[in-house]
C-alpha cells in the first residue's frame, strides 16, 4: 500500500500537486476505477520527469566526458598541449604543432612519451584508454601508439600500434600476444581518436566513434611493473617501434567506459597537418614480387659447408660475416668468430682453404686475435686477390664495439701466416664486400659506419696504393630512420649504386654517385622488399647485375629465404627473382630448420660459378652460425 507521497520537484512541481496531497491512502479506500486512473497518472508524470531530467544533462555529459570531468575513475590525462606536461617525459624530441583543438606532440626521430611512474590498474583488470594521433610517416613497421610493455624484463601487458600493415590494431598479452585489427589505414596527416575497452573477458579496440574489433580474453592480462608508454615503447633506454606522427588528449580511466561514453569522447576534427610522403626509388621494375611458396628455385646448384656450428669441438660460439676469395686456384673463406658474446674483445678474424671448390677445407686458422694491444678486437670483413697478393680488411674496434676501424692484411703465403699493416680506414667504417675496381683506376670498398646514425660510406683507394682509402659518407635522408647501414655497390663507368640496408623497414635503401663515389645523393627508400640485413650486390662477367638478399612478398624482416635479383645490364633496376634456397632444406648440405636465419651473403665468381657464402643459424639465435655456400652456374642466372 502507498502511504504520504508529496513530490515537489520544481519546476515540474505543479504535477505533484495534481496528484499527491498529504494523505494517508491506508485509511482511504479508493474504488478500482480511481485506482487504474492513479496509476496512469503516475506513469505519465514518471516519463515526463525521466525526459526533462535527461535532456538538459545530456549536453552538459557529454561535454563533461570531453573534457574528462564527472567521470569518477579518470586516472591520468594528457592534454599534450606543452613539453613540459606534468607527469609525461619525452625521451627523444619533440615539437608543438597544431593539435585536434589546441596544440600536440610531433615525436621526432626515435622519441616516446613515458609517464612518470606505472598507472595502478584497477583490481578487476578493467581500463579504458582514448588518445588522439595523426600519422606522419607509413613505415611497413608495427609503430607503438601507446603500450605497458618493457620486453627485455619480460613485462608484456597490452599494445595499441600501427601495425606493419598499416592498419590500427591491438595487441593483448594472453600467455603470448592475441591480436585484432580495426582494418582503418590511417591516412597520413589526418586525425583519427583511437583507444580501447578492456572488459572482464573483452577487449575493444575503438577508432573514431567506433568499436572496430572485440577480442575474447581467456585469461587475466599480467599486472607488472611497466610504465605506459606512448608513441613507442623503452626498453630498458632502448627506444624502438616509435610512431611516426603527433599524440593529443590522451586520457586513461580506471573503468570499463560504457559504449554510450566511449562514443561521446569522440568529436569530428577537420584539422588536418601537410605532410609530404617521399617518393621511392624504382628498383624493383619487374611483374609482382611473389610470395616465398611461389618464387622459383635455382638449378643446378650445388651446397658446401665452410665451418660447422660445433662449439662443444672448439668452444667458438659466435660465427658471421662469411667473405670468399679465390686466390692462385684456392678457395679462401674467412669469417668473426668468438668464443664470447657478439662484438666483445674475445672476436676474432679467422679463415680456412679449400683445394678442391668448398667440398674439403684447411683447419680454422687465425688472421689477427687482436693481440696487439690489451683492448683490441678484429672481427669479419672482405678479401681482395691483387697483383699476387692476398689482401684481407677486416672490421676491427676496441672494447666492446668501440672505435671501430678497418685493419689490411696480407698473407705470407710461405708460411701462411697473416702481415698486419694497420689501421687503413678510421671513423667507424666497416668493410662489408669486395673492393671492386673502377675505370678511373681507384678501387671503391663499400660498408657503413658503426656510430653517427649507422649511414652507409664507401672508402676509396688513391690507385692500386691499398694502404691509402677515403672515407666518404653517404648522406642520408631525413627520412630515413632507424638504419643500420651495412651496403654493398655495383659498378658502371662513372655511376656507383649503393645498396644499404634498413634498420626500421623491411627495404632497401638507395643511393648514386655520378663521379666514382666522390659525392653521392641522398639515401632514400626503394620498392624493393628486402630483409633488414646486409644485401650483396655486383655485376656478373655476362654483365646482368644481381643483388642477394631475403626479399619474397610475404617475408618482412624474415632472414629466408636466400634469394638473387637479376637486372638488365643496360637498366637501374631488377626484374627477375629466385630462391638460392630456403629455410627447410632437408636435402642438404648444412642446417635445415623453420627458423634458420640465411644472413649477410657475400659473392664472388669463378669460371662459370657464383659462390655465395653465407650465415646459418639453424635452431639457434644471437648469431651463433654455421658458415656455408652456394655454387650457383651461371647459365642458370636468366633474366628470361
Amino acid at each position: 500500500m502507498l502511504a504520504g507521497f508529496y513530490l515537489d520537484r520544481s519546476p515540474t512541481s505543479r504535477w505533484s500537486s495534481l496528484l499527491f496531497k498529504r494523505t494517508d491512502w491506508t485509511r482511504m479506500p479508493l474504488p478500482l476505477h480511481q485506482l487504474l486512473s492513479f496509476i496512469a497518472a503516475l506513469t505519465l508524470w514518471l516519463t515526463i520527469m525521466n525526459s526533462q531530467s535527461m535532456a538538459v544533462p545530456q549536453e552538459v555529459s557529454r561535454q563533461d566526458v570531453r573534457s574528462g570531468a564527472g567521470i569518477k575513475d579518470l586516472a591520468k590525462e594528457w592534454r599534450c598541449d606543452s613539453l613540459a606536461d606534468q607527469g609525461l617525459r619525452v625521451l627523444g624530441s619533440a615539437t608543438l604543432v597544431d593539435g585536434v583543438r589546441g596544440k600536440s606532440l610531433l615525436l621526432r626521430d626515435k622519441s616516446v612519451l613515458k609517464t612518470a611512474a606505472p598507472a595502478p590498474l584497477a583490481p578487476s583488470r578493467v581500463l579504458s584508454l582514448s588518445m588522439w594521433v595523426n600519422l606522419h610517416q607509413p613505415t611497413g613497421q608495427q609503430q607503438i601508439l601507446a603500450a605497458k610493455n618493457v620486453y627485455s624484463s619480460n613485462h608484456r601487458e597490452w599494445s595499441l600500434m600501427v601495425d606493419r600493415s598499416g592498419e590500427i590494431c591491438l595487441y593483448v598479452y594472453q600467455d603470448g600476444w592475441k591480436s585484432i585489427s580495426s582494418k582503418v589505414r590511417p591516412e597520413p596527416g589526418h586525425w583519427y581518436r583511437v583507444g580501447f575497452v578492456l572488459r572482464q573477458s573483452t577487449a575493444e579496440l575503438w577508432v573514431n566513434d567506433k568499436i572496430t574489433a572485440t577480442l575474447e580474453l581467456n585469461r587475466v592480462i599480467p599486472k607488472t611493473p611497466a610504465p605506459i608508454t606512448f608513441g613507442g615503447v623503452d626498453d630498458r633506454g632502448r627506444l624502438w617501434q616509435c610512431f611516426r606522427g603527433a599524440i593529443d588528449e590522451i586520457r586513461v580511466f580506471h573503468e570499463s567506459l560504457t559504449f554510450e561514453t566511449m562514443a561521446q569522447i569522440f568529436y569530428p576534427v577537420d584539422r588536418t597537418h601537410k605532410v609530404t610522403v617521399p617518393s621511392k626509388a624504382k628498383l624493383w621494375v619487374g611483374d609482382a614480387i611473389q610470395s616465398t611458396a611461389d618464387i622459383e628455385i635455382l638449378k643446378d646448384e650445388s651446397f658446401r659447408v665452410i665451418k660447422r656450428y660445433e662449439p662443444e669441438i672448439d668452444g667458438y660460439g659466435f660465427l658471421h660475416g662469411v667473405a670468399l676469395c679465390w686466390h692462385r686456384g684456392d678457395l679462401y673463406a674467412s669469417f668473426g668468430h668468438n668464443k664470447g658474446s657478439e662484438n666483445t674483445l674475445t672476436e676474432e678474424g679467422r679463415f680456412r682453404v679449400s683445394k678442391d671448390g668448398g667440398t674439403t677445407w684447411s683447419p680454422v686458422t687465425t688472421i689477427d686475435a687482436g693481440l696487439e694491444k690489451d683492448n683490441l678486437a678484429v672481427s669479419h670483413g672482405v678479401f681482395l686477390s691483387h697483383q699476387g697478393k692476398l689482401w684481407a680488411f677486416l672490421g676491427s674496434f676496441y672494447g666492446t664495439r668501440e672505435d671501430v676501424h678497418t685493419r689490411a692484411y696480407t698473407l705470407d703465403e710461405s708460411s701462411g701466416r697473416w702481415q698486419d699493416h694497420g689501421t687503413v680506414v678510421q671513423d667507424g667504417f666497416w668493410p662489408m664486400t669486395e673492393p671492386v675496381k673502377m675505370e678511373n683506376g681507384n678501387w671503391v670498398m663499400p660498408g657503413f659506419i658503426v656510430g653517427r646514425g649507422n649511414p652507409p660510406a664507401v672508402a676509396v683507394s688513391d690507385g692500386d696504393n691499398l694502404m691509402s682509402w677515403n672515407l666518404k659518407v653517404i648522406p642520408v635522408a631525413s627520412h630515413v630512420l632507424d638504419h643500420w647501414g651495412e651496403s654493398s655497390v655495383w659498378v658502371s663507368k662513372n655511376r656507383l649504386v649503393n645498396i644499404s640496408r634498413y634498420g626500421g623497414r623491411a627495404l632497401a635503401l638507395f643511393s648514386q654517385s655520378d663521379d666514382y663515389g666522390e659525392t653521392w645523393s641522398e639515401v632514400t627508400e626503394t620498392n624493393f622488399p628486402m630483409t633488414t640485413s646486409k644485401p650483396c650486390c655486383g655485376t656478373l662477367s655476362n654483365g646482368i647485375r644481381y643483388l642477394i638478399a631475403s626479399t619474397s612478398a610475404d617475408g618482412g624482416g624474415r632472414r629466408s629465404p636466400l634469394t638473387i635479383a637479376l637486372g638488365d645490364p643496360n637498366g637501374m633496376g631488377f626484374s627477375r627473382l629466385y630462391v638460392i634456397r630456403h629455410a627447410i632444406f632437408e636435402s642438404g648440405p648444412g642446417e635445415s630448420h623453420t627458423n634458420a636465419s640465411l644472413a649477410y651473403p657475400y659473392a664472388t665468381e669463378h669460371e662459370g660459378c657464383l659462390y655465395v657464402g653465407y650465415s646459418n643459424n639453424g635452431p639457434r639465435r644471437a648469431n651463433h652460425n654455421s658458415a656455408e655456400m652456394a655454387v650457383i652456374p651461371l647459365s642458370v642466372l636468366s633474366l628470361d
